[in-house]
């Protein structure tokens, strides 16, 4: 069966005579002033990703450009252990709707890995980034002792529903006895 040809929503929501079909549109998120990016044809764009903490300042990394990505990959993100921290994600989506956008992440030390997926949900495009926690309620707590301290690798994915793949990169976290700025 053939995939049926995309349809931008913007501009059928500007057309659109039927009001109770624009009054279901609008309440589905589409801005009738969005206007895609010309020159940039991503649907889903990560500007940042954060580790933010309950008593200390955030750990931020921008994906402003291919450099930023690999330096994640190289650079660790040093975490006290014990402490209560959560993932912040920074996006937004361009020229159409992404349905079931998800985050999976895989972190992994001395042969253990351990999968995680989150569905993050249905977004229309904006011209606004929108900022997401994770996890939604509560706060992941870092391991600690002497046993788990160390270097882990991770890696994320962003996908849709569709099977799309937005962006996937590598980053070092490192649990230790004390912050990296300490």
């Amino acid at each position: 069966m053939a995939t049926p040809a995309e349809v931008d929503l913007s501009s059928k929501l500007n057309e659109e005579q039927d009001e109770s079909l624009r009054e279901y549109m609008l309440s589905l998120g589409i801005d009738p002033d969005y206007v895609p990016p010309a020159d940039d044809p991503r649907r889903v764009v990560i500007s940042e990703f954060a580790i933010i903490f309950r008593d200390h300042d955030p750990i931020v990394v921008s994906f402003d450009n291919e450099e930023d990505i690999l330096a994640a990959k190289r650079i660790p993100m040093v975490i006290k252990e014990g402490c209560h921290y959560k993932m912040r994600v920074t996006f937004r989506v361009q020229h159409n709707i992404v349905l079931g956008l998800k985050i999976s992440s895989s972190i992994s030390r001395l042969g253990k890995k351990i999968k995680d997926e989150e569905m993050l949900g249905t977004y229309p495009p904006s011209n606004e980034f929108t900022a997401v926690d994770l996890p939604k309620n509560g706060w992941h707590e870092a391991p600690s002792g002497k046993v788990y301290r160390g270097d882990y690798k991770s890696k994320m994915r962003f996908t849709d529903d569709d099977g799309e793949e937005h962006l996937v990169f590598d980053w070092l976290m490192k649990i230790s006895k004390k912050w990296g700025d300490e």
